[in-house]
């Protein structure tokens, strides 16, 4: 009798499960309907809103498709929707077919399981080999990197174009997606040459290596005649930072983007379980020691955290989150992960958002510019230079920033071969120009934009 009772119990669970799965799959099978309006209407393109904001503003800044798939990475809110729709744009406008194009938001999934299922279901409907597959913010999506691995190694991508994006490298390790045919990058936020090249013109300056600081130098002098339109560009950027919204947005950006930016930041950290609490604190002792040295002991004594591990935990999370860059100490051309560190947000809006989260107003006081014009250098350096950090000597002779044995001192205003504390490197002032014994002085903007490369997209690291 009791056995009749559980096999019965058995079959109705079967029953249930199979019915749930049939239910997740027409789910699935709606979703993909609804997000791809295209496959019905191809026209339908025009009135997504980020087409229609990327085609609307001007100057246009609308990034052309690569050839190679990406796995593209970065902060929230830096335009990685609005580049897989107007790459979809311009697949479409090439003439390729509808159906051939597969767009899908991830954070409805689950797991890679749905992610598996969803692409299965797709390659069933268009019974073809040849693909677009966009999947937006899947990195948030569990087991998400070992599903794309089985997808690619069971055919289902092949002669497929693939972009995936994602706002966290949580989960992301070198051996993530090996041997497969996919480029790993960063999409940050314009760099300064970018954002000059879009919104005041573009110069036409080749990038030099900073390593070479003669040769960088001689280069940089010729954008002396744009040495003004260069610093206002910079007070700018100082501003407005480089995500591509906020250079459209009327009078002051923060006014209008804050809500939609802290709220993006809050809604990654509750995804991965984390206490909104705990990164209040930190990030408030960040912006107190902005441009300092500081540690996790001392962010830990000083809040209610308590402990420097968990400090170190929010760090470094923040860091994949690409919300802030740490630079630790170069000592005797090694790394010392122990000392004191600098910590910088990546970005001079997520500054600006920051501070009035935690200090109730983003207004950018006189006495602030100089140390966000240090974080501004300090993260564009590192974007072209992997090992960027900083060094500091007994008796208080720092170096904000070390390059191989190349060192950057920022003083924003005026400035002097002194001011650097190693035998070949930069100073960086506002409007100084000079060269003497193997030290270049330099304004910041010139600096900046002969230092950038023109690239939106950043081989991860």
């Amino acid at each position: 009798m009791i056995d009749k009772f559980t096999d019965k119990l058995v079959s109705l669970w079967q029953v249930l499960n199979q019915s749930c799965q049939l239910v997740i799959k027409m789910s699935l099978v709606s979703q993909m309907n609804f997000q791809n309006p295209w496959w019905v209407d191809k026209m339908s393109i025009y009135g997504d809103d980020q087409v229609k904001r990327a085609l609307s503003v001007s100057p246009k800044f609308v990034i052309s498709p690569p050839q190679e798939s990406l796995l593209l990475l970065g902060p929230r809110q830096v335009g990685k929707t609005t580049f897989l729709k107007t790459c979809i744009l311009s697949f479409l406008e090439r003439g390729v077919e509808p159906t051939k194009i597969l767009f899908f938001s991830c954070e409805t999934l689950r797991d890679g399981k749905q992610l598996i299922s969803l692409l299965h279901d797709y390659r069933a409907f268009i019974n073809s080999q040849e693909a677009y597959v966009l999947l937006d913010e899947v990195t948030f999506v569990k087991e998400w990197n070992t599903s794309l691995l089985h997808l690619f190694n069971a055919g289902y991508l092949r002669n497929t174009l693939v972009f995936v994006s994602g706002s966290t490298s949580v989960s992301l390790r070198k051996e993530t997606l090996p041997g497969r045919p996919i480029r790993k990058t960063v999409f940050y936020p314009l760099n300064f040459r970018v954002f000059y090249d879009v919104f005041y013109g573009k110069i036409g300056l080749p990038t030099i290596n900073v390593l070479q600081v003669e040769e960088f130098y001689r280069g940089a002098v010729k954008l002396s005649p744009y040495l003004d339109r260069l610093n206002k560009a910079l007070l700018e950027y100082v501003r407005r930072g480089g995500f591509p919204a906020t250079g459209y947005a009327a009078g002051d950006p923060l006014n209008s983007l804050y809500e939609t930016y802290k709220d993006a930041i809050l809604s990654d950290l509750a995804k991965l379980g984390r206490e909104e609490r705990v990164f209040r604190e930190v990030v408030e002792k960040i912006v107190d020691f902005y441009a300092s040295r500081i540690s996790e002991n001392t962010i830990a004594k000083e809040t209610s955290i308590g402990s420097h591990n968990t400090v170190a935990s929010y760090l470094e999370l923040l860091e994949n989150l690409f919300v802030l860059r740490v630079f630790r100490k170069i000592e005797n051309g090694r790394v010392n992960y122990k000392s004191f560190k600098k910590v910088y947000f990546t970005d001079p809006f997520i500054y600006r958002v920051i501070k009035r989260y935690v200090k109730g107003s983003g207004y950018i006081e006189d006495s602030e510019a100089a140390r966000i014009v240090e974080g501004v250098v300090g993260e564009h350096l590192a974007r072209e230079y992997e090992g960027t950090g900083y060094t500091f000597f007994k008796g208080g002779r720092e170096v904000d920033f070390l390059v191989d044995q190349i060192g950057v001192e920022v003083k924003w205003g005026k400035a002097k071969p002194s001011d650097l504390k190693l035998r070949r490197g930069y100073v960086l002032s506002y409007d100084t120009i000079g060269f003497e014994d193997g030290k270049a002085i330099l304004p910041v903007s010139m600096f900046l934009y002969t230092l950038s490369s023109d690239k939106v997209f950043y081989d991860y690291r």
